[in-house]
């Protein structure tokens, strides 16, 4: 049991510390950047077996040098954090930032890779200690992020290689335990230990807004599983600004909790649709820090439903309690932490405004690594539903910038035609300042606006009027609405993405023609995948024992990488898919990742009893059902209590999970005989390809939506099971016999 034992520990390790990285970069660098974290991560575990494979004549595999490589592992996890915070975190030093986690993953992948040869007719068993752990590390990092924050949760995932090393050697266990114990003296006292503290880079409004006001500090920071916050106290004229991954912000307002003391903000331009909606029962989506629900309160809003996605938001306005007119506990304001949209799907109140002010976190989200902000607020189908909870005269009102305005404009072409043109009203800040950028608004009305409406938003002195019905429709806007121009020629003389945004591929932020990601993102994903491409062509070119049949060979090669690239499309997809269903991404990764992960280590242990070609069939078939039955089956079971929400998507899950862990496990068991290399080549393969798995998985998500890429994914598996018929029928290699080969 210790070899299980000790795979299980390094499993752990390693998915705590490539979600704490995703964290860290987000919070420091920029949140499309966060990939590289994920495909560090990929592509350490690959090359470990990689390398192990090209030294197999100098190594000769021991649980002994297991223990090293374990124990190694362990202390380049907080040295790796000790050098990243060393540096400004910077876009020209993405090179090492990348570099720099490669190593642990890459000495954990090693690790990993010369048990499954040493072990390799316990293959099942160890796959599933390897998946479970993994599971097992799923939950844990969503506790430690919220205990000891990213850097805590990086030293802390330390502890685990450096017990895996006592349970793969015993005489590791005296340097095991004092390093375990070190690692856990570090992790809780890492406020003070200076250099473990990370730091925002420049490009971070936190990092510029600081620098500018000299007497600002950061009074409290709050870490979770998908965002790190800052208060920071000492920008007049606020109580304070909190940092969302030390990027997108909001503030905190000084209040003394009475209507007549906020009596001013009446005539500010954000409470301008309260004009149109005296006494209105108001729903406000991602109030943050709680001006707009101050602004509600001052314009004679009767009730105002907050809903805030994030707890530490509400925890840290809570915390300045009389100070900020206890806010989030005032008489006429309901609290609710919830996310947004599945909280509006759920209920069957109506509201005579919906306010979604600024909604966005700039934050990798943590449901499989996309890192492209994927948010379910602003698309097709989400404007569907808010129109459907408006009274007969409510009004959804959004606030963004400029460039925002033609997407809204055909999300709301797109499932309200013709009609739009009189429901639609965009208007234009006038700022008398050039530092800041004016702010959009976005009014979509339940009714169509009446000529006094119109006439009043014309006149308003703190607004330029874009669109207002029957008066002005600045161009290309007025032909859209009216039907005139599609909305496929409105995208196509568009220099920007602006064609509607669905569920199926809800990257709304994701504008850059043709992909959709920034043009870095995208040359350091070709990047990423050029290097890939160029290691695993050498290896395979070089990699095949002298006499095998190009064939037999040739199959297996196929056989794991179409397992690498099909099970992280699949695994990201799947969780994507069911993320609106359960409505906060915390649970995306305690209990869906937690029951892929651990009912595929099921599968693992189950897998000598399963047909392996039938294994492959069955995921294909049931991603490909997937692909095109979740949508429905979320839209259905959303208006269902969470406990049963979270009934189904593991039920949905399990399934899946159980045949996704049979086939690496017995293919790898099949390995390292007579026409094929040893396990550390294909455990390497595998890795690497799911790093082109993981980027494809990305690009096709964005360009084409979920579905297009769980097909994918599940067409990988068929091409899978074929590939394992040629590999039997060449299993009995050069000077052996059949029946030998089966027996082995």
């Amino acid at each position: 049991m210790a070899p299980l034992a000790g795979v299980f520990l390094v499993t752990l390790s390693g998915l705590m510390f490539e979600i704490a990285l995703t964290r860290i970069f987000s919070a420091t660098l920029w949140y499309h950047f966060a990939f590289i974290a994920v495909s560090a991560a990929l592509m350490g575990w690959g090359l470990g077996g990689l390398g192990l494979h090209l030294l197999r004549r100098r190594i000769v595999p021991s649980f002994e040098k297991v223990a090293i490589l374990a124990f190694l592992y362990g202390v380049t996890l907080p040295l790796s954090l000790a050098l990243l915070v060393r540096f400004e975190f910077r876009p020209e030093l993405i090179v090492a930032c990348y570099a720099v986690p490669l190593v642990p993953f890459l000495l954990a992948g090693a690790t990993l890779a010369m048990v499954f040869d040493l072990r390799r007719e316990d293959t099942g068993r160890l796959y599933f200690a390897d998946l479970v752990g993994a599971a097992v590390g799923a939950i844990g990092v969503t506790i430690l992020l919220v205990w000891l924050g990213g850097e805590g949760t990086v030293v802390a995932a330390a502890i685990a290689p450096f017990a895996a090393s006592a349970c793969f050697a015993p005489r590791f266990r005296i340097p095991g335990l004092a390093g375990a114990i070190l690692c856990a003296g570090l992790a809780g006292a890492r406020d003070g230990v200076e250099w473990l503290r990370i730091r925002p880079g420049p490009l971070k409004a936190m990092y510029r807004h600081t620098a500018e006001h000299p007497g600002a500090r950061v009074a409290q920071t709050g870490w979770n599983a998908y965002s790190r916050i800052d208060a920071v106290e000492g920008i007049p004229p606020y109580l304070a600004r909190l940092y969302i991954d030390s990027d997108a912000w909001t503030n905190v307002l000084r209040w003394d909790g009475r209507d007549e003391s906020v009596a001013g903000q009446r005539e500010s331009y954000r409470a301008y649709p309260f004009r149109l909606a005296p006494r209105a029962q108001t729903l406000i989506i991602g109030p943050g820090g709680g001006a707009d629900v101050q602004v509600a309160i001052a314009s004679g809003s009767e009730r105002v439903t907050a809903v805030e996605l994030n707890p530490l938001m509400v925890r840290f306005v809570r915390r300045y309690g009389a100070q900020a007119g206890n806010l989030y506990d005032h008489p006429k304001v309901e609290t609710i932490l919830s996310e947004g949209r599945n909280f509006i799907s759920r209920t069957d109140r109506k509201f005579d405004v919906i306010y979604l002010g600024f909604v966005d976190s700039w934050a990798s989200v943590a449901s499989g690594g996309l890192s492209l902000s994927e948010n379910y607020l602003y698309t097709t189908e989400a404007f569907r539903v808010y129109f459907d909870r408006l009274t007969d005269d409510g009004m959804l009102v959004i606030l963004r910038w400029e460039t925002d305005i033609p997407r809204l404009v055909a999300n709301a072409a797109a499932f309200l035609g013709p009609e739009a043109a009189g429901r639609v009203a965009v208007l234009m800040e006038r700022r008398r300042t050039p530092e800041e950028p004016p702010q959009m608004m976005f009014i979509l009305r339940r009714r169509p606006f009446t000529e006094s409406e119109a006439e009043h938003m014309m006149a308003w002195d703190l607004a330029r009027p874009v669109i207002v019905p029957g008066r002005i429709a600045e161009a290309p806007y007025g032909d859209v609405l009216s039907g005139r121009k599609t909305l496929e020629q409105f995208a196509a003389e568009s220099s920007r993405r602006v064609d509607p945004v669905h569920d199926d591929s809800p990257f709304y932020f994701a504008v850059e023609k043709p992909w959709g990601m920034p043009g870095e993102m995208v040359r350091w994903l070709k990047w990423i995948v050029g290097v890939v491409a160029a290691v695993v062509a050498a290896f395979v070119l070089w990699g095949r024992p002298r006499g095998s049949p190009v064939g037999s060979y040739a199959a297996s090669i196929c056989y794991f990488a179409a397992l690498g690239l099909g099970f992280i499309a699949v695994e990201l997809a799947l969780l994507q898919n069911l993320t609106l269903l359960l409505g906060h991404p915390v649970f995306t990764l305690s209990v869906l990742l937690f029951t892929l992960l651990a009912a595929g280590g099921m599968g693992s242990w189950a897998s000598g009893r399963f047909a392996c070609g039938a294994a492959c069939l069955m995921v294909m078939g049931l991603g490909i059902a997937y692909a095109f039955g979740l949508p429905i089956l979320v839209e259905a079971l959303l208006p269902l209590p969470l406990s049963a929400r979270i009934a189904v998507a593991v039920g949905v899950v399990a399934p899946l999970g159980f045949a996704m862990g049979m086939p690496f496990p017995k293919g790898l068991r099949m390995t390292g005989r007579g026409v094929w290399p040893a396990p550390p080549f294909y455990w390497g393969l595998n890795g690497l390809l799911s790093v082109v798995g993981s980027v494809a998985t990305i690009t096709v998500s964005v360009t084409a939506g979920f579905r297009i890429a769980m097909i994918a994914g599940s067409l990988c598996y068929g091409l899978a099971a074929v590939a394992w018929r040629s590999m039997e029928k060449g299993r009995a290699g050069p000077g052996r016999t059949a029946a030998s080969a089966l027996s082995a």
